[in-house]
């Protein structure tokens, strides 16, 4: 009798399997180039039209140029640790420091961004209910962060004990 998968997909299960549209590195190369290229550019316009609008601000102006800065410094991070493997144990502790300096900067650009919310606010209870929400916020990342170390750590123990390299 033959099993009802394979009445419903002729394929042999000996051959290898092409490659999916979109899966193939060679296929996609220049189509995620030039969606980066492009969000590049928005991102850059954008900051230079708030450069412009905020140029009589010292205050805005310096809230545009940190918000670009940790946003790019925050992408180079992110494609750093896009290209880090997770299977290369040699690159396990600078896969580590490119963690949390995301987790640094994304929560610095939160704390800025809750900053300038919050000047905005026109009552200072708003003001305040703004300032806790966020530190609310930032403390949850630090909880499920450090909780997630923890995790990684007693997960990983057991890994080395058991290995062969070990047993010497």
């Amino acid at each position: 009798m033959e099993p009802v998968v394979a009445k419903s997909f002729p394929v042999a299960l000996d051959q290898p399997q092409k490659a999916q549209l979109g899966h193939d590195p060679e296929q996609r190369g220049w189509g995620r180039w030039a969606f980066l290229a492009t969000v590049a550019l928005v991102v850059t316009g954008s900051f230079a039209w708030g450069v412009y609008q905020a140029r009589h601000s010292p205050r805005d102006l310096a809230f545009v140029i940190v918000t670009y800065d940790l946003v790019a410094v925050l992408c180079c991070c992110l494609a750093k640790q896009i290209v880090l493997r997770r299977d290369d144990p040699e690159a396990a502790p600078e896969r580590r420091r490119v963690r949390i300096v995301v987790r640094v900067v994304s929560l610095a650009l939160a704390v800025i961004i809750a900053a300038r919310v919050s000047f905005a606010m026109p009552d200072l209870r708003l003001r305040i209910a703004v300032l806790v929400i966020s530190g609310v916020g930032v403390g949850l990342s630090f909880y499920f962060f450090a909780r997630e170390d923890a995790g990684r750590q007693t997960d990983n123990e057991p890994l080395l004990k058991a290995s062969p390299e070990r047993r010497v």
